[in-house]
């Protein structure tokens, strides 16, 4: 179905990071996600390739020169079936909650690009990433006077921590991203929600990933977000047996989206009180 965005008004979510925030879950869920015309995607085409350069690996992202274009939301379908997006189930409940006036529509803008960080430079500034999220929502506010930004939905980290990123320079660069994009879109309390890696390859890998997992607590609590828990959330290897231990589970994602909307409400009650 195509859409013509200047005659729809859209509450605009951006969900960005990595592979979690791509929604890579596979496996069976306890309740499907049904699509619904009042909750889209905005999303944009690419390739990514890993090219070594003086001898290192990194991932080449490449956008291609096509238009960003908006499509009814659902779960993207793999090799293995449907893969879930915790951005789904958040958008099913701030629905569900009332919280999407009516005549309007829910815009979630796609900027999570698997194995993507900050070592890389792939989320720094004048990283090709960070870049084409900041396209994106430019042109989504852009389309309509009326479209407005409501929530920022992160889940990255896991690059960093395995690039063995200096947690101190990991949480500067965290912190002005999302200062960036307050600042630009002068939205000072726009709810910032970040979440836990996956407990069984955190577990896995310790040393590396408790640094940056408390960095991002940290950089999340001054911002005025929540950071989600996810210590009960299974992996796609826990749930399908298939060795991928670093991904959510597609229920673990349903879980995860549920839980960012809990976070979501909270912040946003506790802004009306100020």
């Amino acid at each position: 179905m195509k859409f013509d965005m200047s005659k729809n008004a859209y509450d605009i979510i951006i969900e960005a990071g990595q592979s979690n925030s791509e929604g890579c879950g596979v496996g069976p869920v306890t309740e499907e996600y049904i699509a619904d015309e009042d909750i889209t995607y905005l999303v944009c085409d690419l390739d990514v390739a890993v090219e070594v350069i003086d001898g290192e690996e990194n991932l080449k992202v490449d956008y291609k020169n096509t238009p960003l274009r908006i499509e009814i939301a659902d779960e993207r379908v793999g090799d293995s079936g449907k893969k879930g997006d915790f951005a789904l189930s958040f958008a099913k409940k701030y629905k569900e909650n009332g919280l999407l006036a009516n005549g309007r529509k829910l815009l979630i803008i796609r900027a999570g690009v698997g194995g993507t960080g900050f070592k890389k430079k792939h989320w720094v500034p004048e990283g090709v990433v960070y870049l084409k999220m900041i396209e994106m929502i430019d042109y989504a506010i852009s389309i309509n006077k009326q479209n407005k930004l409501v929530a920022f939905l992160w889940h990255q980290g896991e690059h960093d921590a395995f690039e063995g990123s200096e947690p101190d320079v990991f949480e500067k660069q965290l912190s002005a991203l999302i200062k960036s994009v307050k600042d630009r879109y002068n939205v000072p309390s726009i709810p910032f929600v970040s979440g836990d890696f996956v407990n069984e390859w955190k577990s896995e890998n310790i040393e590396i990933c408790a640094p940056i997992v408390e960095k991002i607590k940290k950089v999340t609590d001054e911002e005025g977000g929540l950071f989600v828990e996810t210590a009960d959330l299974l992996s796609n290897n826990q749930a399908t047996a298939n060795g991928d231990n670093i991904h959510f589970s597609r229920e673990s994602l349903h879980i995860l989206g549920n839980r960012y909307f809990e976070a979501f409400n909270e912040i946003i009650q506790q802004n009306e009180k100020i």
